[in-house]
């Protein structure tokens, strides 16, 4: 059913289809049965979030989005697809529409699963799209005008062969932007040649993918234009590009609506990365589209809260624009944060893995649907534990919980075949994979056609694992010739230690990766799990797949519970003591000119000219990390896995203090722009740290709420009541509540405390996140002999959902 946000209007000219394809996969939980409340705010964080992006933080739990890149400045949004004629025209056009219409009808969806109906109601899209003709030499036949969108999104198709790089067609001819009042405001001669857009000053491409975005502030009444410009159309969809042509589109299309990527792009890596979001650069989940999720309707809505009645007192005003709550951002921009917990997908269970799909058939002017009807996924279950009487008190403990529907997997090792000689080459085939998970590790063996010489430099093959969709990657850098393959978190752009995966002369290749670690990462049991093999250039360039085991949902395994204490933690020092080692060789690290990546991430050189070192940390301290240098140059460094970091610059110098590290630190040393030949050195400055006042774990130089217990995640601060408020920030600490400001509203749930159906006592909870714990108390007197009935009841939405009985006497 189309959304009542969304209208759509064709101009067709001519027409052409492609086929592609798309699995699907079970469910997980419903959005709104999930989604407790958005936290907008500078500083209004939810409860167990910290502002610190570092993706190996092991307090950072959280999802960070980059947001208000763009100013869109108008809630009425005119989108305009220009597609040139070509073999694939109708197949491209209806990819793009599609692109748009999850992007309007998802947004639409989650925002009334959200409770931001201002935001469903108020937002208009509406897509025009006009496929051009061309005469035999390439060039338009007729410039086009579009009257005042907000948006363009540009086609433009490869001139031949396939896979990301191919240069588009140069459509010779003109585009002109006219503002609402007829002011010409932009006019592009080759509108279709994506390197007319790259010559542009103000083109934002992403990394080395061939898409961007250009913004155009016509002023006036037309305002500003947006165009996402997509340079990579895929000719097989699917088959031959990093992104799929739908994603691509679609991913674009979210930055003109001015959200930013969340973690794994050419900008960060900050994390635990949302790899299934359409923001993130992640193909993750395997044969699947993307659709929106909460978080991007978190970053729109506030974008669109300048322009909408949010309040609801009939007008709009400075107190209707919400605010993100990490204002600061990078100094750059601004970042929205959002707990794991709340995070949730425009399907109809909230699971990535059910996103409505695109039709991509070979079907001309067939269209996907892309407002789910939400799905219950878990039924409630209360649990009472025993009932105690004592001087005339009555006291019931226990929990109500959402209990997912369905079996969950109980076996903790799992297999699959995959046929042979569908990989292209031996080295990429894969004939099987298995798995199986222990209380520290989740461990695969994958069997190859033939496993890739490891000592060869020039070797492009790689072997990734993929749990829950993130995708660890091992290859052997380019330019490597240690023989020894590495392997990077694909989500994060860590590099996990030596001997997470092995290349064995038998054809296998055996992974190990730590539980611990994924739970960082918020992957937890039970585990999906895939194996695939592909091609690859530098240290993270995934180029493309060759082949996958199993071929669609991957293979599901159970885990034991993991130890109570995290052993990667350094002990606690009993007093302070100082310490200070060089991390680099004798002489220090010597760099030429060649290896500057002027800030690019490693994208200008052939190879990783980045250098990495361990910081050890034996007790939980402060540690200050130098970075020096010679000559008339710049470096930049990262000190990655402590609860935060503070930046001081000099002359030839860079000294960044982590408050507290309780596990080894992973420094990356950047070479920016070496001008000259230069020699580098790295020291550290260790003092431990003891004090810790309120004696919760979380040391006074990192404890945001020295005075309250509090975990370290959250900076040591509490959630006393459990609704994802921090107490500084809940009206109403000890009640939980959805409600914005955290006080008991009617419509939140509830359990009530009943003896011979009389009601003595009554709290609300908070269920979304799965569970709440309760304690209802009261004083009954004396309740005479005989049997009494004592009842708890569990209300939602005014209904009783679950009940528990117990009889005393």
């Amino acid at each position: 059913m189309p959304s009542r946000s969304l209208k759509r209007s064709l101009v067709v000219l001519a027409a052409g289809a492609v086929a592609l394809m798309g699995v699907g996969a079970p469910a997980s939980s419903s959005p709104s049965d999930s989604f407790v409340r958005p936290a907008f705010g500078d500083g209004t964080l939810p409860a167990g979030c910290i502002v610190d992006r570092d993706p190996i933080n092991p307090d950072n739990i959280c999802y960070h989005m980059k947001v208000g890149l763009n100013a869109l400045d108008s809630p009425r949004i005119d989108v305009a697809v220009l597609v040139p004629v070509s073999p694939v025209a109708e197949r491209d056009m209806r990819v793009a529409e599609q692109a748009v219409q999850m992007w309007g009808e998802g947004v639409d969806y989650l925002a009334d699963e959200m409770g931001m109906e201002w935001l469903s109601e108020g937002v208009d899209m509406n897509v025009t799209t006009y496929e051009l003709k061309v005469d035999p030499t390439g060039v338009l036949t007729k410039p086009i005008q579009l009257v005042d969108p907000e948006i363009v999104v540009i086609m433009s198709n490869p001139a031949g062969g396939i896979g990301i790089g191919i240069d588009p067609v140069s459509f010779a001819g003109e585009l002109g932007i006219v503002d609402g009042e007829g002011t010409p405001c932009v006019v592009e001669d080759d509108p279709f040649d994506f390197a007319s857009w790259q010559d542009k000053d103000g083109f934002d491409q992403h990394g080395m993918e061939n898409g961007g975005t250009y913004v155009e502030d016509c002023g006036g009444v037309g305002g500003n234009v947006c165009f996402a410009v997509n340079g990579a159309v895929d000719p097989v969809p699917g088959a031959s590009d990093f992104f799929p042509l739908y994603e691509l589109v679609a991913h674009e299309f979210g930055h003109c609506l001015t959200v930013g990527h969340v973690g794994d792009g050419a900008d960060g890596p900050w994390g635990p990365t949302a790899t299934n979001d359409i923001m993130a650069y992640s193909t993750d989940p395997p044969g699947l589209a993307k659709c929106v999720s909460t978080l991007d309707v978190e970053g729109f809505a506030l974008r669109m809260s300048k322009y909408l009645d949010v309040n609801g007192d009939g007008k709009v005003t400075d107190k209707d624009v919400l605010v993100p709550n990490d204002l600061s951002g990078d100094g750059f921009s601004s970042f929205q944060v959002q707990h794991p917990a709340d995070h949730a997908y425009a399907s109809s269970t909230g699971a990535a893995a059910d996103c409505p799909q695109p039709d991509q058939s070979a079907v001309p002017l067939a269209y996907g649907a892309f407002t789910p009807t939400p799905e219950a996924t878990t039924r409630p279950v209360l649990r009472t534990g025993r009932v105690s009487l004592s001087g005339g008190k009555l006291k019931v403990k226990g929990k109500a919980t959402n209990v997912a529907l369905g079996k969950a997997p109980t076996k903790r090792s799992a297999s699959a075949e995959d046929a042979t000689g569908d990989g292209g080459t031996p080295i990429t085939d894969l004939e099987s994979m298995s798995v199986r998970t222990d209380k520290k590790w989740v461990r695969a063996t994958m069997t190859v056609g033939q496993v890739s010489p490891a000592a060869l430099p020039t070797s492009v093959a790689a072997y990734s694992l993929l749990i829950d969709g993130r995708r660890f990657d091992s290859f052997i850098g380019t330019g490597d010739t240690s023989g020894t393959p590495v392997v990077m978190d694909n989500g994060t752009g860590y590099y996990l230690p030596e001997g997470t995966a092995v290349w064995n002369d038998d054809n296998t290749v055996d992974f190990k990766i730590r539980r611990d670690y994924l739970a960082d990462q918020q992957i937890t049991a039970p585990y999906t799990v895939n194996a695939i093999t592909g091609y690859h250039l530098r240290s993270n360039d995934w180029v493309a797949t060759a082949d996958s085991v199993p071929d669609a949902l991957g293979v599901q395994v159970a885990a034991p519970k993991m130890p109570a204490r995290d052993l990667r933690d350094a002990p606690r020092a009993k007093k302070v003591t100082r310490t200070t080692t060089t991390i680099t060789p004798d002489g220090g690290v010597s760099k030429l000119p060649a290896e500057s990546t002027f800030g690019l991430g490693g994208l200008v050189s052939a190879v990783d000219t980045f250098e990495y070192f361990t910081v050890p940390v034996k007790q939980q301290a402060t540690v200050e990390v130098t970075l020096e240098w010679t000559g008339a140059n710049f470096f930049n460094m990262s000190v990655d896995g402590g609860s935060s970091q503070i930046r001081k610059e000099g002359d030839n110098s860079l000294t960044i203090t982590v408050p507290w590290a309780r596990r080894d630190l992973s420094v990356t040393v950047d070479p920016e722009q070496v001008l000259e030949p230069t020699t580098f050195t790295v020291t550290a400055k260790s003092t431990t740290v003891v004090k810790d006042t309120d004696k919760d774990g979380v040391p006074d130089v990192a404890d945001a709420c020295r005075t309250a217990k509090g975990p370290s995640t959250g900076a040591g601060c509490p959630d006393s009541d459990g609704d994802g408020l921090f107490d500084r920030d809940d009206r109403c600490p000890t009640k939980a509540s959805v409600s914005a400001n955290g006080c008991p509203t009617k419509a939140d749930e509830r359990v009530e405390l009943y003896v011979d159906e009389r009601l003595l006592a009554s709290r609300t909870v908070v269920t979304k996140h799965g569970s709440a714990a309760f304690t209802l108390a009261s004083a009954v007197g004396s309740l005479g002999r005989g049997q009494h009935t004592v009842e708890v009841r569990w209300i939602r939405d005014g209904k009783l959902v679950s009940r528990s009985k117990r009889t005393l006497g």
